[in-house]
């Protein structure tokens, strides 16, 4: 875990990956842990990548 600050208020900026649904996003502040949810877009969620996994 990481721990950028130990007290008082700070700010933050992000871009946001393409495929984000920026007016949707939600952050949740509990017991000193930011939880940030950059929910997809109808059409990043269309999108479906395989990958093959290989055996060792």
């Amino acid at each position: 875990m990481l721990s950028e600050r130990r007290y008082g208020s700070f700010q933050r900026a992000f871009q946001m990956p393409e495929g984000v649904d920026a007016d949707n996003i939600t952050a949740n502040f509990t017991k000193g842990v930011l939880t940030v949810t950059l929910p997809k877009t109808p059409e990043a969620q269309q999108s479906e990548r395989k990958i093959q996994i290989k055996p060792a």
